[in-house]
């Protein structure tokens, strides 16, 4: 495909963080299905092998996740939809799996087998 910038592996990791993330959230069913829509525009972008799509696809989903205030008299906060749910799991997998995770191999202890140095995820 001509004209298409590949998925770089920065791209990936913020798709999945953000997918990962909408499974915690809790929003009003209205928000829900602009989060469907654009979980469904991430899918497009990512079987197009569209990055530029890809990364305005996690960017607008990145700004539909919840607000910390909540206004008296908001209708009720839902969970994640399963429909949602199974869609954005499936497109995790299909973008590689969750990023940054602790090696299973690694030793017991904190230091993480890197001298002492404690390792932080961050988001």
């Amino acid at each position: 495909m001509s004209g298409v910038a590949p998925i770089d592996g920065e791209t990936r990791d913020d798709a999945v963080d953000v997918l990962d993330d909408l499974l915690q959230w809790q929003l009003t069913a209205e928000r829900w299905e602009h989060v469907e829509a654009l979980v469904r525009s991430l899918d497009q972008a990512l079987a197009a092998r569209d990055a530029d799509a890809l990364r305005a696809a996690t960017a607008e989903l990145e700004l539909a996740g919840p607000v910390r205030i909540t206004r008296i008299g908001t209708k009720s906060l839902l969970p994640v939809p399963e429909k949602t749910r199974d869609r954005a799991n499936r497109l995790v997998h299909t973008l590689g799996g969750r990023p940054q995770e602790p090696r299973p191999d690694g030793p017991a202890d904190d230091t993480g087998g890197n001298g002492g140095a404690v390792r932080t995820r961050t988001r």
